[in-house]
Protein backbone atom coordinates (compact mmCIF):
# COMPACT_ATOMS: atom_id res chain seq x y z
CA UNK A 1 0.00 0.00 0.00
CA UNK A 2 1.44 3.34 -1.00
CA UNK A 3 2.15 5.89 1.70
CA UNK A 4 1.78 3.36 4.57
CA UNK A 5 4.61 1.35 6.09
CA UNK A 6 3.35 -2.12 6.88
CA UNK A 7 4.77 -3.74 10.01
CA UNK A 8 7.54 -6.23 9.32
CA UNK A 9 8.86 -9.19 11.28
CA UNK A 10 12.46 -8.14 10.86
CA UNK A 11 14.59 -7.98 14.04
CA UNK A 12 14.83 -4.52 15.61
CA UNK A 13 18.13 -2.75 15.47
CA UNK A 14 20.05 -1.86 18.63
CA UNK A 15 19.01 1.79 18.29
CA UNK A 16 15.33 0.88 17.91
CA UNK A 17 15.45 -1.35 20.99
CA UNK A 18 17.03 1.50 23.00
CA UNK A 19 14.32 3.93 21.89
CA UNK A 20 11.55 1.49 22.89
CA UNK A 21 13.18 1.02 26.28
CA UNK A 22 13.33 4.80 26.87
CA UNK A 23 9.67 5.23 25.96
CA UNK A 24 8.63 2.39 28.29
CA UNK A 25 10.60 3.85 31.22
CA UNK A 26 9.14 7.30 30.57
CA UNK A 27 5.57 5.93 30.59
CA UNK A 28 6.14 4.09 33.85
CA UNK A 29 7.92 6.96 35.58
CA UNK A 30 4.99 9.42 35.48
CA UNK A 31 2.46 7.34 37.44
CA UNK A 32 5.16 6.25 39.87
CA UNK A 33 6.11 9.88 40.57
CA UNK A 34 2.46 10.82 41.07
CA UNK A 35 1.91 7.88 43.39
CA UNK A 36 5.02 8.79 45.37
CA UNK A 37 3.82 12.37 45.83
CA UNK A 38 0.39 11.14 46.92
CA UNK A 39 1.90 8.67 49.41
CA UNK A 40 4.21 11.37 50.75
CA UNK A 41 1.37 13.84 51.27
CA UNK A 42 -0.78 11.19 52.94
CA UNK A 43 2.10 10.26 55.25
CA UNK A 44 2.77 13.90 56.16
CA UNK A 45 -0.90 14.47 56.97
CA UNK A 46 -1.07 11.26 59.00
CA UNK A 47 1.92 12.44 61.02
CA UNK A 48 0.38 15.89 61.46
CA UNK A 49 3.03 17.66 59.34
CA UNK A 50 2.13 21.17 58.18
CA UNK A 51 3.46 23.36 55.39
CA UNK A 52 5.34 26.63 55.76
CA UNK A 53 4.85 29.23 53.04
CA UNK A 54 7.44 32.01 52.72
CA UNK A 55 6.62 35.19 50.78
CA UNK A 56 8.87 38.24 50.87
CA UNK A 57 10.58 37.02 54.03
CA UNK A 58 7.24 36.51 55.83
CA UNK A 59 6.61 32.95 57.02
CA UNK A 60 3.09 31.49 57.13
CA UNK A 61 2.91 28.35 59.28
CA UNK A 62 -0.18 26.20 58.75
CA UNK A 63 -2.11 25.37 61.91
CA UNK A 64 -4.05 22.52 60.31
CA UNK A 65 -3.40 19.93 57.62
CA UNK A 66 -6.50 20.74 55.56
CA UNK A 67 -5.62 22.42 52.26
CA UNK A 68 -6.64 26.02 51.60
CA UNK A 69 -8.80 24.96 48.67
CA UNK A 70 -10.70 22.43 50.77
CA UNK A 71 -11.02 24.88 53.66
CA UNK A 72 -12.71 27.51 51.48
CA UNK A 73 -14.84 25.08 49.47
CA UNK A 74 -18.62 25.19 49.92
CA UNK A 75 -18.45 22.01 51.98
CA UNK A 76 -15.38 23.13 53.93
CA UNK A 77 -15.15 24.94 57.26
CA UNK A 78 -14.69 28.31 55.53
CA UNK A 79 -11.55 29.21 57.47
CA UNK A 80 -7.84 28.37 57.40
CA UNK A 81 -5.55 29.42 60.26
CA UNK A 82 -1.86 30.34 60.06
CA UNK A 83 0.80 31.56 62.45
CA UNK A 84 2.65 34.44 60.78
CA UNK A 85 6.24 35.41 61.52
CA UNK A 86 7.22 38.75 60.04
CA UNK A 87 10.66 40.00 59.08
CA UNK A 88 12.62 41.38 61.99
CA UNK A 89 11.88 45.03 62.65
CA UNK A 90 10.57 47.55 65.13
CA UNK A 91 7.02 46.84 66.23
CA UNK A 92 6.79 43.52 64.39
CA UNK A 93 5.72 40.39 66.20
CA UNK A 94 4.22 37.05 65.22
CA UNK A 95 0.44 36.77 65.08
CA UNK A 96 -2.27 34.24 64.29
CA UNK A 97 -4.46 34.93 61.27
CA UNK A 98 -7.71 33.39 60.06
CA UNK A 99 -8.09 33.41 56.28
CA UNK A 100 -11.77 33.30 55.29
CA UNK A 101 -13.80 33.93 52.15
CA UNK A 102 -14.11 37.59 53.14
CA UNK A 103 -10.74 38.10 54.88
CA UNK A 104 -8.18 37.49 52.16
CA UNK A 105 -4.40 37.64 52.54
CA UNK A 106 -2.73 38.53 49.26
CA UNK A 107 0.35 36.39 49.92
CA UNK A 108 -1.84 33.28 50.07
CA UNK A 109 -4.81 34.03 47.80
CA UNK A 110 -5.56 36.53 45.03
CA UNK A 111 -7.39 39.58 46.39
CA UNK A 112 -10.23 40.72 44.06
CA UNK A 113 -9.31 44.34 44.88
CA UNK A 114 -6.07 43.97 42.94
CA UNK A 115 -7.96 42.71 39.89
CA UNK A 116 -10.17 45.80 39.91
CA UNK A 117 -7.31 48.23 40.60
CA UNK A 118 -5.34 46.78 37.70
CA UNK A 119 -8.16 47.86 35.37
CA UNK A 120 -8.02 51.39 36.81
CA UNK A 121 -4.28 51.97 37.12
CA UNK A 122 -4.50 54.94 34.77
CA UNK A 123 -6.61 56.81 37.36
CA UNK A 124 -4.08 56.36 40.18
CA UNK A 125 -1.63 58.98 38.99
CA UNK A 126 1.56 60.08 40.78
CA UNK A 127 0.68 62.67 43.40
CA UNK A 128 -2.95 61.52 43.71
CA UNK A 129 -4.67 61.19 47.07
CA UNK A 130 -6.63 57.96 47.42
CA UNK A 131 -9.14 56.77 50.00
CA UNK A 132 -9.56 53.01 50.31
CA UNK A 133 -12.54 52.20 52.52
CA UNK A 134 -12.55 48.47 53.21
CA UNK A 135 -8.85 47.91 52.52
CA UNK A 136 -8.91 44.37 53.93
CA UNK A 137 -5.45 43.09 54.80
CA UNK A 138 -3.67 45.66 52.64
CA UNK A 139 -2.71 43.77 49.48
CA UNK A 140 -4.64 46.23 47.30
CA UNK A 141 -3.22 49.18 49.25
CA UNK A 142 0.27 48.14 48.14
CA UNK A 143 -0.75 48.53 44.50
CA UNK A 144 -2.31 51.94 45.17
CA UNK A 145 0.75 53.09 47.12
CA UNK A 146 3.09 52.24 44.27
CA UNK A 147 0.84 53.91 41.69
CA UNK A 148 0.55 57.30 43.44
CA UNK A 149 4.24 57.35 44.37
CA UNK A 150 6.02 59.23 47.16
CA UNK A 151 4.29 62.51 46.23
CA UNK A 152 0.85 60.92 46.66
CA UNK A 153 -0.89 59.35 49.61
CA UNK A 154 -3.28 56.53 50.49
CA UNK A 155 -5.62 56.42 53.49
CA UNK A 156 -6.61 52.77 53.97
CA UNK A 157 -9.48 52.13 56.40
CA UNK A 158 -10.97 48.88 57.64
CA UNK A 159 -13.21 47.92 60.55
CA UNK A 160 -11.56 44.53 61.16
CA UNK A 161 -8.83 44.81 63.79
CA UNK A 162 -6.96 41.67 62.72
CA UNK A 163 -6.72 42.90 59.13
CA UNK A 164 -5.38 46.33 60.14
CA UNK A 165 -2.88 44.85 62.60
CA UNK A 166 -1.60 42.51 59.88
CA UNK A 167 -1.37 45.26 57.24
CA UNK A 168 0.65 47.54 59.53
CA UNK A 169 3.21 44.80 60.19
CA UNK A 170 3.30 43.26 56.72
CA UNK A 171 3.62 46.40 54.60
CA UNK A 172 6.06 49.22 55.29
CA UNK A 173 4.60 52.01 53.13
CA UNK A 174 5.73 55.56 53.84
CA UNK A 175 2.86 57.14 51.87
CA UNK A 176 0.07 54.92 53.26
CA UNK A 177 -1.72 54.96 56.59
CA UNK A 178 -3.77 51.99 57.82
CA UNK A 179 -6.61 53.09 60.10
CA UNK A 180 -9.18 51.13 62.10
CA UNK A 181 -12.66 52.53 61.49
CA UNK A 182 -15.41 52.99 58.92
CA UNK A 183 -17.61 55.74 57.44
CA UNK A 184 -17.53 57.71 60.69
CA UNK A 185 -13.74 58.06 60.26
CA UNK A 186 -14.37 60.47 57.38
CA UNK A 187 -16.08 63.07 59.59
CA UNK A 188 -12.89 65.11 59.90
CA UNK A 189 -12.07 65.10 56.19
CA UNK A 190 -12.61 68.24 54.13
CA UNK A 191 -14.84 68.21 51.06
CA UNK A 192 -13.03 66.96 47.96
CA UNK A 193 -10.08 65.61 49.95
CA UNK A 194 -9.42 62.64 47.64
CA UNK A 195 -8.86 62.26 43.91
CA UNK A 196 -9.99 58.62 43.97
CA UNK A 197 -12.32 56.91 46.45
CA UNK A 198 -12.45 53.10 46.52
CA UNK A 199 -15.11 51.53 48.76
CA UNK A 200 -15.69 47.84 49.44
CA UNK A 201 -19.17 46.97 50.73
CA UNK A 202 -19.88 50.53 51.96
CA UNK A 203 -23.48 49.61 52.82
CA UNK A 204 -22.74 46.47 54.84
CA UNK A 205 -22.91 48.03 58.30
CA UNK A 206 -25.74 50.46 57.46
CA UNK A 207 -28.73 49.15 59.39
CA UNK A 208 -31.44 51.33 57.84
CA UNK A 209 -32.18 53.50 54.83
CA UNK A 210 -30.93 56.82 56.29
CA UNK A 211 -27.64 55.18 57.30
CA UNK A 212 -27.13 53.83 53.79
CA UNK A 213 -27.85 57.20 52.23
CA UNK A 214 -25.42 58.86 54.65
CA UNK A 215 -22.64 56.39 53.79
CA UNK A 216 -22.90 57.10 50.07
CA UNK A 217 -23.22 60.85 50.65
CA UNK A 218 -20.00 60.88 52.71
CA UNK A 219 -18.05 59.06 50.01
CA UNK A 220 -19.34 61.53 47.43
CA UNK A 221 -18.54 64.51 49.69
CA UNK A 222 -14.85 63.65 50.16
CA UNK A 223 -14.37 62.93 46.43
CA UNK A 224 -12.86 65.84 44.51
CA UNK A 225 -14.58 67.18 41.36
CA UNK A 226 -13.40 65.16 38.39
CA UNK A 227 -12.41 62.33 40.72
CA UNK A 228 -13.24 58.64 40.34
CA UNK A 229 -15.48 56.67 42.71
CA UNK A 230 -15.11 52.87 42.77
CA UNK A 231 -17.65 50.69 44.58
CA UNK A 232 -16.97 46.97 45.05
CA UNK A 233 -18.94 44.23 46.74
CA UNK A 234 -18.80 40.47 47.15
CA UNK A 235 -22.57 40.70 46.71
CA UNK A 236 -23.27 42.26 43.28
CA UNK A 237 -26.71 43.49 44.34
CA UNK A 238 -25.07 45.72 46.96
CA UNK A 239 -22.87 47.41 44.34
CA UNK A 240 -25.91 48.03 42.15
CA UNK A 241 -27.80 49.45 45.15
CA UNK A 242 -24.92 51.83 45.91
CA UNK A 243 -25.05 53.22 42.37
CA UNK A 244 -28.82 53.64 42.66
CA UNK A 245 -28.45 55.57 45.91
CA UNK A 246 -25.93 57.92 44.32
CA UNK A 247 -28.47 58.77 41.65
CA UNK A 248 -31.28 59.22 44.19
CA UNK A 249 -29.12 61.66 46.15
CA UNK A 250 -28.48 63.73 43.06
CA UNK A 251 -25.04 62.18 42.57
CA UNK A 252 -25.44 61.97 38.81
CA UNK A 253 -23.33 62.93 35.84
CA UNK A 254 -21.04 59.94 35.73
CA UNK A 255 -19.02 60.09 32.56
CA UNK A 256 -18.64 56.33 32.65
CA UNK A 257 -20.06 53.39 34.57
CA UNK A 258 -18.46 50.02 33.97
CA UNK A 259 -18.87 46.66 35.63
CA UNK A 260 -16.15 44.12 36.32
CA UNK A 261 -16.63 40.59 37.58
CA UNK A 262 -13.64 39.50 39.64
CA UNK A 263 -13.82 36.24 41.56
CA UNK A 264 -17.54 36.69 42.21
CA UNK A 265 -17.17 40.36 43.16
CA UNK A 266 -18.80 43.19 41.28
CA UNK A 267 -17.21 46.61 40.84
CA UNK A 268 -18.76 49.77 39.44
CA UNK A 269 -16.93 53.02 38.85
CA UNK A 270 -17.61 56.45 37.45
CA UNK A 271 -16.38 60.04 37.49
CA UNK A 272 -17.71 62.96 39.52
CA UNK A 273 -18.61 65.98 37.37
CA UNK A 274 -16.25 68.93 37.44
CA UNK A 275 -12.64 69.76 36.71
CA UNK A 276 -10.04 67.79 38.59
CA UNK A 277 -7.80 70.12 40.63
CA UNK A 278 -4.06 70.01 40.15
CA UNK A 279 -2.17 68.41 43.04
CA UNK A 280 1.18 70.14 43.39
CA UNK A 281 2.45 67.76 46.03
CA UNK A 282 1.27 65.35 48.69
CA UNK A 283 0.75 66.82 52.15
CA UNK A 284 0.84 64.94 55.39
CA UNK A 285 -2.60 64.03 56.69
CA UNK A 286 -1.92 65.90 59.93
CA UNK A 287 -1.63 69.09 57.90
CA UNK A 288 -4.93 71.05 58.25
CA UNK A 289 -5.16 71.39 54.48
CA UNK A 290 -4.92 67.60 53.88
Amino acid sequence: MSGVDKPTDRPLSWGERQEQRKQRVHREKKPRAGQARGWWQALRHALGARDVIVVGGVRYHERSTISLRRALAETGPGVKEYRVRFRAGAGRESMKIRLTRSRIYGDLLTDPRTRVYTRLLGEFRPGSRVLELGCGTGSGSVMLSGAVGPSGGVVAINRDGESIRFARQRYDLANTGFELGWIETLAGEIDGAFDVVCAVDPLRSASDDPARSFAIAELWRVLAPGGVLVVMSSKPAKAVEAIGRMESLGCVGFERIELEHAMGWLAAWGRKPGKKPERAMHKERDDPSW
